[in-house]
């Protein structure tokens, strides 16, 4: 299939976004792995298939050199004989592999060698429903914000949201059901609202995103939420290394063997500019020492953006209570993350809602000394 004009418009977006044409073209190596990966989002037997703080990465470092396996075993302290794997290091919530010592370790490595991080970084949950605010006339003004509220509305009471969702059979609501489904989402706003009221505060967002809706009863239609698979709320998850693949044609990917990833990409016959790119390939983590780095990358920026995923003061308490320890490994990973943002901009992709986006950037700043380059 030919997806020029889909790679054309991925460079486009990167450049809108102020990333230089040298840094999207820049010729270098970048090695991938995955962490979170449900497969899709679907309502099954009248429940969603995933937690609402499911997060999907696919990153990992991109690096001028390599290390051989016994390297990085030696690194780590571990038994040569033995595989290693995040899922055994890093057990457990952010706060809580802040303290362990192959956190430190493995990004000790990547600081010491010069690579850097990069990353896609996708809130399933949010995802699900960002169509909905595409679908909505006079939202065009700063879609992101809205998509944010919508999130944090629809993410307070998930039991009530799958329900609703269910009830329309989303993404493939009804034309006839179109006010129905519309009022429900208004009723659980209206929620939010009248709670603020209580408490002497009013969001304009919201009551702004509330009349929206309102108005929307009286669209003949909800393009990007009807006509779609009944109960799918995201589909296959290989469109994010397909993405990779577009947005850039002239570095050299390196994924993580993944069957159903390489068989569908195959299967895709991915067509650029009247060629067939041949920049990516997949190994196996087993043998590679690169996958299993990226390995550990991914699974520490998963389990940060569900840390990220909350009340900012939340979060600021917990980043407070941090031990040396923590801190110390705190500081690490936004540096590290901070060098990486500054070497490729290109290398730093959300599909999030913009207030936990805002909360990464506000520490990789603070605790990380990011300073955008000039």
């Amino acid at each position: 299939m030919d997806y020029t004009e889909v790679s054309n418009s991925i460079r486009m977006m990167m450049k809108a976004q102020g990333i230089d044409d040298m840094y999207i073209d820049k010729e270098e190596t970048l090695y991938y792995d995955e962490s979170g990966n449900i497969k899709h989002l679907i309502v099954k037997d009248g429940k969603l298939n995933a937690n609402p703080d499911t997060v999907f990465v696919l990153g990992g470092v991109q690096a001028d050199d390599i290390i051989s396996l016994e390297e990085l075993k030696t690194a780590l302290g571990k038994n040569l004989e033995k595989e290693i794997k995040s899922t055994k290091d890093l057990k457990g919530t952010f706060i809580e592999i802040l303290r362990k010592d192959n956190f430190r370790k493995i990004l000790q490595i990547i600081q010491d060698k010069g690579w850097h991080i990069h990353f896609c970084i996708v809130q399933v949950f949010y995802y699900g429903f960002v169509d909905i605010i595409d679908s909505i006339s006079g939202l065009e003004c700063n879609p992101l914000a809205f998509k944010a509220e919508l999130y944090k509305v629809l993410k307070r009471n998930p039991n009530t949201t799958i329900s609703i969702f269910k009830k329309y059979k989303y993404p493939n609501v009804g034309t006839k059901y179109i006010k129905n489904f519309l009022s429900e989402l208004i009723i659980l706003i209206d929620g939010i609202i009248a709670e603020d009221a209580k408490k002497y505060r009013l969001n304009p967002l919201l009551v702004f995103l509330k009349n929206s809706l309102e108005k929307a009863k009286e669209q003949k239609e909800l393009i990007f939420i009807q006509n779609e698979t009944t109960h799918e709320w995201v589909g296959n998850f290989v469109q994010f290394y397909r993405q990779q693949i577009l947005s850039f044609p002239k570095k050299t990917l390196v994924f993580d063997e993944e069957k159903q990833v390489m068989s569908q990409i195959a299967e895709d016959n991915i067509i650029i500019g009247g060629k067939t790119p041949d920049n990516y390939s997949f190994k196996e983590s087993e043998s590679d020492a690169m996958i299993q780095v990226c390995d550990y990358v991914v699974s520490i920026l998963r389990k940060y953006m569900i840390f990220l995923d909350r009340l900012e003061p939340e979060v600021d308490a917990d980043i407070q209570n941090f031990d040396e320890n923590q801190m110390n490994n705190y500081k690490l990973l936004n540096r590290i993350l901070a060098d990486s943002l500054n070497y490729n901009p290109s290398f730093v992709h959300f599909v999030a809602c913009k207030y936990t986006v805002a909360k990464y950037h506000k520490y990789m700043q603070k605790y990380g000394g990011y300073r955008a380059n000039e």
